[in-house]
């Protein structure tokens, strides 16, 4: 019996430092991504001004939400279905669902591609009342067949255990590329087509990368005739493609109704905000990278204790990480708004605000809807997250006439807060499993705390006190964070063998 205690508690420790290199690098690359996210948001902003950057958001976000529809699911499906493969040493089934999977999508992708290019004059006109959006949405939709073919073979080499292969191209060769094509583009003149253009090429670019990657990682898989469990795969596509759905009802629904009723340049001091606040949401999307696939594994072991553990450790490394960004954001944003984009998207910070609160939460919950989809309560997840979608559309439209952006943020931040909140107590009843983050009060105390001294610091005119102040508590939550390891680095260090 001890022996078997060891066991497990050797194979729990082994699969938290799988999850904890896998997200070091995910998190790694995640702040390449973001640098050059930026970086090319701050040359779009200076060159393009709100306007003109407004346009640009809005013709990306109609390539997303069609990227999104078309990729079935299959790039969360991946994640779930390949560990399982991989630990039954089924190369015949690695395989079949590999090829099924960048079929379908590859289809589904090019149908879209079609869909709005043909539709594109109705969409630019008729629903966002731009005449400029006619250029933009023919040459934006050529992204979408490699958008989607990148994410579902990130997908697969997620399900591999492979973060590094999975994010480089979306994470470093994509925004690079985008940012060196429009520089080499604006030396002849500044206009967003030569923004949609630099973003097409990049995707392109990308999915290129991802492919001679797909083709390194599956070249050892025995030459074996492929097959496939169809309506298995399928049936757990179609209740994740509903959940994407819905998830983008109140992750893009905001800048679509504001596109719709507002001018282009609210949109852009909009789209500048939020983008901003996805730096909260970074930390969850890196270990989002690697911790599936764990998940996925220690569940179909049927292991209650270890997954327990995977999933309460992984919430405290994703707090402790988002904290101090949210701390930087919350008293700094402002600030980073005017120097970097410029003096007119300063008018973003109230809408940054709101929206981190509802950031906040998300980070303190971790990674809910990976484990409702990696456990098999995909279904009930997908209902929270239509319901949810469908309010937020109907807040969005009630809310944004009287107050503008805010009424957007007010109403995004408040549903996507209602989802985690609910998805927290179904884990509890379904899985016993609690999902919040141990010592979450610490965390909420310490940023009331620091924020109010800080603010209190800024009215007196206590300059440079404040800043003073934000980084020294930088560095004590910090080293708190480090030295009880809620950030995993002890993890990422090999443990020397004892004789």
């Amino acid at each position: 019996m001890a022996e078997n205690n060891t066991d497990s508690g050797k194979h729990i420790e082994d699969n938290l430092a799988a999850g904890a290199k896998g997200g070091a690098i995910a998190f790694s690359l995640k702040i390449s991504n973001t640098v050059l996210g930026f970086l090319n948001q701050i040359l779009l902003a200076r060159i393009l001004g709100a306007g003109g950057i407004g346009e640009v958001i809005l013709a990306i976000t109609v390539v997303r939400i069609s990227a999104q529809i078309a990729k079935f699911g299959m790039e969360e499906t991946m994640m779930k279905f390949m560990p399982l493969y991989i630990d039954q040493k089924d190369d015949s089934l690695l395989k079949g669902t590999v090829t099924f999977a960048l079929k379908f999508c590859m289809l589904f992708s090019v149908v879209f591609m079609l869909l709005v290019f043909l539709s594109s004059k109705f969409i630019a006109t008729s629903i966002f009342h731009s005449e400029a959006l006619l250029k933009l949405l023919p040459v934006a939709v050529l992204a979408i067949p490699a958008w989607v073919i990148r994410d579902v073979i990130g997908g697969i080499m997620k399900g591999y255990k492979d973060a590094f292969r999975a994010l480089l191209p979306e994470a470093l060769i994509s925004p690079f590329f985008k940012i060196i094509i429009f520089l080499l583009l604006t030396l002849k003149q500044a206009s967003p087509l030569y923004a949609i253009i630099a973003f097409a090429a990049g995707e392109m670019i990308s999915v290129i990368v991802s492919l001679r990657f797909l083709q390194a990682g599956t070249r050892a898989l025995k030459p074996l005739t492929p097959r496939y469990e169809r309506k298995r795969v399928l049936d757990v596509a179609y209740t994740i493609i509903f959940t994407s759905m819905s998830v983008l009802l109140y992750t893009q629904a905001d800048v679509w109704i504001l596109g719709m009723m507002t001018s282009t340049e609210t949109v852009g001091i909009y789209g500048i905000a939020s983008k901003l606040v996805l730096l909260v949401y970074f930390p969850l999307m890196a270990f989002a990278a690697v911790v599936p696939s764990v998940i996925s594994s220690v569940h179909a072991s049927g292991n209650l204790t270890e997954l327990k553990k995977v999933v309460r450790e992984s919430t405290r490394w994703i707090l402790s990480t988002a904290m101090p960004i949210i701390l930087i954001l919350l008293l700094e944003g402002e600030h980073i708004l005017r120097i970097f984009y410029g003096a007119e998207f300063a008018a973003g910070y109230t809408v940054l605000v709101i929206l981190i609160a509802g950031q906040l939460i998300k980070a303190g919950a971790g990674l809910i809807g990976v484990l409702l989809q990696m456990t098999g309560e995909h279904k009930i997840y997908m209902k929270v997250n239509i319901l949810w979608g469908v309010l937020n559309i109907i807040l969005n439209i009630l809310l944004i006439p009287r107050y503008g952006m805010l009424g957007a943020a007010m109403a995004t931040a408040f549903c996507l807060s209602m989802v985690d909140i609910i998805s927290i107590f179904i884990i509890r009843k379904r899985l016993l499993i609690l999902t919040l983050a141990e010592g979450v009060l610490f965390d909420i105390v310490f940023i009331v705390s620091i924020a109010t001294i800080y603010l209190l610091f800024s009215y007196n005119k206590f300059d440079p006190g404040q800043h003073i102040l934000l980084a020294v508590a930088m560095t004590v939550y910090l080293w708190k964070s480090i030295k009880n390891n809620d950030i995993p680095w002890r993890l990422l260090i090999p443990k020397s063998s004892k004789s």
